[in-house]
């Protein structure tokens, strides 16, 4: 066997053992890129296990909240009863602190002293505050009057106020329309806006 020969088969062992190199890059790189599917297989199962428990937490939180709230407003049937108590005028506008405290000591029978003034004062106040920090009433620009801020916003305020005041031990439940609540209120946020104004008027 002459050195040509030589070479030439010296040659094919070289080339036989890098395709068997080869070859064994090639399986290692699939068993890797196998390895990593099935990893971001994991990962994206117990993402999706993870975002079903979340929403399964918010449903559950919602269902709550409507149960509650269904527990704590003010029912339709229990304002509409023939215990309800009308409002004392009929331009809503006119309705005073006095005609609210009125109905407390006569339609209630509670008797108003400075506590009742003082837990009137503080949930109306409560509610008032919310609501000037409510997006809706904040993208209405600074000091927006009562009758600017939607109308859903107030019910809703208005019968939470309700709320607060019968667990505070006034019940204004009977108040057909929610009227009281929507009158205390109401007057305290125009007693704001008016004060506002004349402030800005002074600078």
């Amino acid at each position: 066997m002459n050195n040509t020969d030589n070479n030439s088969i010296s040659l094919l062992h070289t080339m036989y053992n890098e395709i068997l190199s080869l070859k064994a890059g090639q399986e290692k790189a699939k068993l890797e890129m196998k390895a990593q599917i099935e990893e971001l297989k994991l990962k994206m199962k117990t993402s999706i296990e993870d975002l079903n428990l979340e929403i399964t937490a918010l449903q559950s939180q919602l269902e709550n909240r409507n149960i509650s709230n269904q527990h704590t407003s003010p029912s339709v049937s229990a304002i509409s009863s023939a215990n309800t108590i009308r409002k004392p005028v009929s331009i809503f506008c006119e309705i005073t602190l006095k005609h609210i405290f009125k109905m407390i000591s006569e339609d209630l029978d509670i008797e108003v002293t400075s506590n009742e003034k003082a837990t009137l004062n503080m949930c109306t106040k409560l509610i008032c505050d919310d609501m000037a920090a409510h997006p809706s009433v904040i993208a209405l620009g600074p000091n927006p009057s009562w009758g600017s801020i939607p109308v859903a916003l107030k019910k809703e305020m208005c019968a939470r106020h309700t709320n607060i005041m019968k667990d505070s031990g006034i019940d204004f439940t009977r108040c057909l329309g929610n009227w009281a609540s929507t009158a205390g209120v109401a007057h305290l946020w125009r007693d704001r806006h008016k004060k506002l104004q004349s402030h800005f008027f002074m600078l």
